[in-house]
């Protein structure tokens, strides 16, 4: 870890015990739209001779917020150091991943997530009500140069017609789940319908390229 790294951490520490609350007024450099979502630049990054890609871990302080009142609903704070997190890889929420591509270390974002890239009309069961805009702000402390992951959604497509359907998803289940797949056929249909309840955004009984939140190629790859 380098010194620049252990002097963030120390001053993340130092600070993490004052509650962190939304800025109405923080000033904002500049504002744009990625894929879906609408970032604002709160701070320059120090160092943009790399940004993040997907397969790439970051370690960042984050805060995220409720869109309607500000309320927040979860934050770095809360464990007292900063969190590292793989994006690409499906582990965090559609809207935060995508907000996070091309981000360099140093720089700080505002992100607003709409429902449908956030946790959707059922919600996260705990502090996040169904049908819920969220807003994150992101400041990344360290980007460690990742692998690509796997096109997974390539996977899953069968017969490449760029949607997975209900009977495809749980073919993949089938195939790789051993744990699921141990305990019978009632668990995979189990597991594929609380998946689409996250991912068929439209409601069209298929999961497509855009909703698909787990690893794939790039849009613009060839699937």
């Amino acid at each position: 870890m380098n010194s620049l790294i252990v002097l963030s951490v120390l001053l993340f520490v130092s600070a993490s015990s004052e509650e962190y609350k939304f800025d109405e007024n923080a000033e904002i450099l500049y504002t744009y739209e990625q894929d879906g979502v609408q970032i604002e630049v709160l701070k320059k990054g120090e160092d943009c001779t790399k940004k993040a890609e997907e397969g790439d871990m970051l370690t960042a302080e984050f805060h995220g917020f409720l869109a309607n009142g500000h309320t927040r609903f979860e934050s770095s704070h809360d464990s007292n150091k900063p969190s590292s997190f793989k994006i690409g890889h499906g582990y965090m929420i559609k809207g935060l991943e995508r907000g996070m591509l091309q981000v360099c270390v140093g720089e700080k974002r505002r992100i607003h997530i709409p429902a449908v890239l956030a946790y959707g009309k059922i919600g996260d069961g705990k502090n996040v009500p169904p049908g819920a805009d969220l807003v994150y702000d992101v400041e990344v402390i360290h980007i460690q140069k990742g692998t690509t992951p796997p096109n997974i959604f390539a996977k899953i497509d069968l017969n490449k017609d760029k949607k997975i359907s209900r009977e495809e998803m749980g073919a993949f289940i089938l195939e790789t789940g051993r744990t699921v797949t141990l305990r019978g056929q009632s668990e995979i249909d189990n597991v594929v319908g609380e998946i689409f309840n996250l991912e068929d955004l439209n409601e069209d009984g298929f999961v497509d390229f855009n909703e698909f939140s787990g690893p794939k190629k790039s849009k613009h790859d060839e699937l």
